[in-house]
């Protein structure tokens, strides 16, 4: 699936479209992204060949396999923000991170120690983003309470890739919207890489009008391309003429 998608000749207008990429693990040697700084740069010349001007790393923060820590992630993000600057001087980076949703997490929400991400909720209003996933196999018990506290916190729930998860249809999907978590997709699904009942979800929610945004999930260059084929997307394209990608709208106007 991959290998078709990548020998498809298409013009580079993602980052021209959408500015930042929300979501990726460029963040070197803390999960399952880039393992090297060396690594890292060749996403980062890959989203700057798309035209993107900057994105939010948001690494893995998992209590079993990448039991990350703000602390533990500075030395790693400014490492990878000295060799950005060298190379590409205009491309900003933010640091958040990508919660998984479990016990560890509802501890974290608690004691107010998250990584964040300056956004909107769906009304256009400030917000500070944070991104949470769902476990693959199923939906974590806590998940309804817990995003009701990240919510009463003060923080905008954004959930990463919701066409992936499989116990989860359209209508599934949307319910989490109606409960106002904020709904990104990922470029690779759009693209295909993931097999049609993904990329028919995706697209669903997009249909809809629910998706805040287009993201990479950058763990390697593939992911990165495949931006370029889901810009190409008539759903996708007629959404970014409406504007309707609401978190890259305010990222885009950020300093």
């Amino acid at each position: 699936m991959w290998a078709r998608w990548r020998r498809k000749q298409v013009v580079p207008l993602a980052g021209v479209q959408l500015s930042w990429d929300l979501h990726s693990h460029l963040v070197p040697g803390v999960d399952d992204g880039a393992a090297t700084v060396e690594d890292a740069l060749a996403l980062v010349d890959a989203l700057v060949g798309q035209g993107y001007r900057g994105a939010v790393v948001t690494p893995h923060v998992h209590s079993d396999l990448y039991p990350n820590t703000p602390e533990g992630l500075a030395g790693p993000f400014a490492a990878l923000q000295a060799a950005v600057l060298q190379r590409h001087p205009e491309f900003q980076l933010r640091l958040a991170a990508e919660y998984l949703i479990d016990e560890r997490f509802e501890r974290l929400v608690a004691e107010d120690r998250l990584l964040d991400f300056a956004g909107v909720d769906e009304g256009g209003r400030a917000a500070r983003c944070v991104l949470v996933e769902f476990g693959f196999s199923a939906l974590p018990p806590m998940t309804e309470r817990v995003l009701f506290e990240l919510a009463r916190a003060g923080y905008q729930p954004v959930i990463a890739h919701i066409e992936r998860y499989p116990f989860l249809d359209l209508a599934g999907a949307l319910r989490w919207a109606d409960r106002g978590a904020l709904l990104t997709v990922n470029g690779s699904s759009l693209a295909g890489a993931y097999g049609p009942q993904v990329q028919a979800l995706a697209l669903g929610v997009i249909r809809a009008g629910r998706a805040a945004a287009l993201c990479s999930d950058a763990h390697a260059l593939r992911h990165v391309e495949a931006l370029a084929v889901a810009v190409t997307v008539p759903e996708v394209r007629e959404a970014l003429e409406r504007e309707a990608f609401v978190l890259h709208r305010s990222l885009g106007t950020a300093s």
